[in-house]
């Protein structure tokens, strides 16, 4: 029995280090309300928008799955169903889109979407507090399912470490995602999960105020260091993982900032104006944005973008709440 339990021991340990299984980004559940066609319908429409979100990398792409465009796609896609119930016991539908067509669907509104193979990230994660600890595999329960949940959404491949006591004697008490030298422990006792890639993480906040700091290293990149704010812990989790999508994507037109103009049509009222407005706020690499004209159904806004108006359809229509019209260099309002 002795000589067994090392062999035992080293068999559990390769099973623990395994990278993540991969995602089926391409299959999705969704509640199902009730058994008639427009439940099912809805349904569907919601699961495609899921699998829009697991393909594009980016929680925001679901919306278009609610567009008029989007559902009928959502039907031309769907390869089958079947009904179900979920964890908790409610109804519900499972359902798989053809690839292609949900490839097609997202370039037809300009999103890029992700290589289906994806790396498999470690994240560590420092719960910073009066009495810091770290994020494991199941620990704490909560949080550790939320947290791979915001993964799985966006089609992310992530492992959680085990902790085990050994892993947790090598751990330092603090670490600083924006500071690499503060990172050297953990890059060494990533090396048992093989990951190919390495997400270290700083929680830190209370009550309905919460920021998340992460750095992500991939072999052949640069880091990136970036924040996540939320009014839970949950919920600046989420908003700093929707970035990844982005860093993993193909690159983004670059160059210095030049002057951009855009117009929108189909702006009836200050509620269409002000979500336009608010998404074009939160565009990485604008600046200045102003209001050129409004009028008419119509809205036209100037600022500076890195890279150009060649780099609108990377940096400002994706998740936009307008799209091309036609042909036509304009936009049009989709709410």
């Amino acid at each position: 029995m002795r000589l067994l339990l090392p062999l035992v021991c080293a068999v559990l340990v390769l099973c623990l280090c395994r990278p993540a299984a991969a995602l089926d980004l391409y299959r999705a559940s969704a509640p199902l309300d009730d058994t008639g066609q427009t439940a099912r319908d809805d349904a569907v429409t919601a699961a495609f928008g899921r699998v829009l979100a697991q393909v594009a990398g980016r929680q925001a792409v679901a919306a278009l799955a609610q567009q008029p465009a989007g559902r009928k796609a959502a039907q031309n896609a769907l390869l089958g169903f079947r009904a179900g119930s979920g964890a908790d016991g409610a109804p519900q539908i499972e359902a798989r889109f053809d690839p292609a067509a949900v490839r097609a669907f997202l370039a037809s509104q300009r999103i890029a979407a992700l290589p289906d193979r994806r790396p498999t990230l470690l994240l560590w994660l420092l719960l910073d507090g009066s009495a810091p600890a770290w994020l494991g595999a199941d620990e704490p329960p909560q949080l550790a399912a939320a947290v791979m949940q915001s993964a799985s959404a966006r089609g992310l491949p992530l492992l959680l470490p085990m902790l085990d006591l050994d892993e947790r004697a090598k751990l330092p008490p603090a670490i600083d995602p924006a500071d690499p030298a503060s990172l050297g422990a953990l890059t060494t006792a990533a090396a048992r999960y093989r990951p190919d890639g390495v997400l270290f993480g700083r929680l830190r906040g209370g009550g309905d105020r919460w920021q998340a700091d992460l750095r992500l290293t991939l072999p052949g990149r640069d880091d990136v260091a970036w924040s996540g704010v939320g009014n839970s812990a949950e919920a600046a989790i989420d908003t700093a993982l929707d970035r990844i999508g982005g860093l993993l994507g193909p690159a983004l037109p670059d160059g210095p900032p030049a002057p951009v103009q855009i117009t929108i049509e189909g702006i009836d009222d200050v509620a269409a104006y002000a979500r336009v407005a608010e998404h074009l706020s939160r565009v990485p690499g604008l600046r200045g944005l102003h209001p050129v004209a409004l009028g008419q159904g119509r809205a036209v806004f100037g600022f500076e973008l890195a890279g150009g108006p060649a780099a609108l359809a990377s940096r400002v229509e994706p998740g936009a709440p307008f799209t091309r019209a036609g042909d036509s260099p304009d936009y049009r309002y989709r709410p």
